[in-house]
């Protein structure tokens, strides 16, 4: 006889060993990315975990903590499972290795990413930055942190975004706050397109003016802040 239904306090509880920072906002943000999909009573709305939504939970979970990927490879795995495809978990996946034959030489191994290079993966990201998984998570939700586009790797910037994200952490300052500093951004990257664009439209921007321009950018910004905190 299959298992009753549990509410999501229950499913709480029973993930709780396993993953101590587990909360209420995170089980929902997994279902908004459409990752579960509990069922909902009528008229009351309660969700109502079942053993299948449990796994899949585990298996999200597990695979953010164990290979540290992002949402979107999950999505692609969960979808693959659903299929009826068999996927694994049993730590990162190695680069593979052609054997040794008589008649075929063994190609050299590709070479792995280094540190300093401009695009890293969820695991370097975690480890330089000192940000925490949920952190992470709620950063990715809100967009401010976000993959390179067509692939799974973050440029250098989103290294240093959550860095500043940690520490601010840890004087009270919650994610959902630097939505302040995305949106300033946006609006100072359209001053800097506004200020380039007669540039693109003759040969090109020459680096310097580039350079300057941002850098112009970027004085004025702190000179502000400075001003408005020490008014």
């Amino acid at each position: 006889m299959p298992a009753a239904p549990r509410t999501i306090g229950q499913v709480l509880e029973l993930l709780r060993p396993e993953f101590q920072d587990i909360s209420v906002s995170k089980l929902r943000y997994l279902e908004s990315e459409g990752l579960v999909a509990p069922e909902r009573d009528q008229p009351s709305g309660y969700r109502r975990f079942r053993q299948e939504d449990v796994d899949r939970l585990l298996f999200v979970l597990r695979a953010q903590r164990d290979r540290y990927l992002p949402l979107k490879v999950i999505r692609e795995q969960l979808e693959a499972l659903d299929r009826g495809e068999e996927v694994t978990l049993d730590g990162p996946a190695p680069a593979a290795e052609p054997a040794d034959t008589p008649d075929e030489p063994a190609k050299p191994a590709r070479p792995r990413p280094r540190t300093g290079s401009r695009m890293v993966t969820r695991r370097q990201l975690l480890s330089e930055s000192g940000l925490g998984e949920a952190a992470l998570i709620e950063l990715e939700r809100l967009r401010i942190i976000e993959t390179r586009r067509g692939s799974n790797l973050y440029g250098r910037e989103a290294v240093a975004i959550a860095a500043a994200a940690r520490k601010l952490g840890n004087v009270g300052v919650d994610p959902r706050q630097l939505r302040v500093v995305q949106q300033a951004a946006v609006m100072e990257a359209a001053l800097v397109e506004q200020a380039l664009a007669p540039y693109r439209r003759r040969s090109g921007i020459p680096k310097d003016v580039l350079a300057d321009v941002y850098r112009q950018v970027l004085q004025a910004h702190a000179a502000l802040l400075h001003s408005q905190i020490n008014e």
